[in-house]
């Protein structure tokens, strides 16, 4: 087999399937070839080819076919190359991608990939995002549409993986040409997904908002929920902004005034502060403030005096608790609604100490201030 017949036979999407590669809506995903935290390898279907923008990649500076492809994945010779993709052509070798999907940070990156995908085509879902204020082209955002296991994206591997994780839940049975096949119903469906990431930056669990159902029940988070939203604060965090929801910290990443000067972590709701939130933010030795921005109604108020009180003795003496004083019945994300980025800079401007003795809660109503 000569190498015009390899390539009509054999194409990057081909390879990229083989690997469990999957590239997201801009086309873009983490290079393969070198240690790469954002997105720096751009895919060009039309012609077949990949590069890597990073000057870091041995691959820098060469648009890669199939083939190209291939031998630096293998790290072998072109020839050596040229023998695997026959072997592919042939079916004689696996796919590597099924071996991938059994390690679970593989098989929650690449779930969640075909989520992000998703969105540019779901009209429910861009329009839900839009009444929330949130660009799903500059955050990473989901949408489970459930059809992630179904045609062509069928494979055994696959669900087993998403049955272990919870995203495929086994349901009753189907007869298709006589025969009985296992049922799933789809935990999550329709609505948006956000990426919860572990210490190594992975995808270690997901949480999903209803798109839906806005009155009963709207929060769904995986089983054995682990993994922080957007992901673990940065070693050097002096300034940690505390939301009460995931879309109030989705909300204040799209602020760049924000974000320049503030590290953003979710808890999961007034009873959500959990022991890997707290852990992590006792490894931030140089922290010396921590801004509550929850809901302006009592059980917002109440939590934020709780979780100050939890971390005040685990952090070392000097660091600052400090809350924004939310209008009644709004959230962060509700006040963006109104006031945009504007409203959101300047309550964060006007914020005030958590523990002033001066400073009282009173039910119902904002914190007040003793006569």
């Amino acid at each position: 087999m000569e190498i015009p017949e390899i390539k009509s036979k054999l194409s990057l999407a081909d390879v990229f399937k083989h690997y469990g590669l999957k590239a997201d809506k801009s086309m873009k995903l983490n290079c393969p070839f070198h240690e790469d935290k954002t997105p720096s390898m751009q895919v060009y279907w039309k012609e077949g080819t990949a590069y890597c923008f990073s000057s870091n990649c041995k691959t820098h500076g060469k648009k890669m076919d199939a083939i190209d492809f291939l031998m630096h994945m293998e790290n072998c010779t072109k020839h050596e190359a040229l023998l695997k993709c026959k072997d592919m052509i042939s079916g004689v070798i696996a796919p590597v991608y099924k071996q991938k999907l059994q390690s679970k940070p593989e098989l929650m990156k690449y779930i969640f990939t075909v989520f992000k995908n998703a969105i540019p085509n779901s009209t429910p879902a861009k329009d839900y995002l839009a009444k929330r204020g949130l660009n799903y082209q500059f955050l990473e955002i989901g949408f489970n549409a459930g059809q992630f296991h179904h045609g062509k994206r069928k494979d055994e591997t696959l669900i087993k993986g998403c049955v272990d994780v919870g995203i495929l839940l086994p349901y009753g049975y189907n007869s298709r040409n006589l025969v009985k096949e296992q049922a799933y119903s789809i935990f999550g469906k329709y609505c948006l997904c956000f990426a919860l990431r572990n210490e190594k930056n992975e995808v270690e669990s997901m949480y999903f908002r209803s798109t839906v159902n806005d009155e009963d029940q709207k929060h769904y988070y995986l089983k054995n929920r682990k993994g922080l939203y957007p992901g673990y604060p940065k070693p050097e965090t002096k300034k940690l902004l505390l939301t009460e929801a995931i879309i109030d910290a989705a909300t204040l990443l799209q602020i760049p005034e924000i974000i320049e000067n503030y590290t953003i972590l979710s808890t999961y709701g007034t009873n959500g502060l959990g022991e890997e939130h707290i852990k992590s933010i006792e490894k931030l030795k140089e922290l010396n403030e921590i801004i509550f921005s929850f809901d302006g109604d009592e059980s917002g108020r109440i939590a934020c005096r709780k979780y100050a009180e939890i971390l005040q003795p685990k952090l070392k003496p000097g660091v600052e608790f400090t809350f924004l004083k939310m209008p009644e019945g709004e959230d962060v994300n509700s006040f963006y609604l109104k006031y945009e980025s504007s409203g959101l800079i300047q309550l964060l401007e006007e914020r005030e100490p958590m523990f002033d003795a001066t400073i009282v809660f009173d039910k119902g109503t904002t914190p007040i201030t003793k006569d």
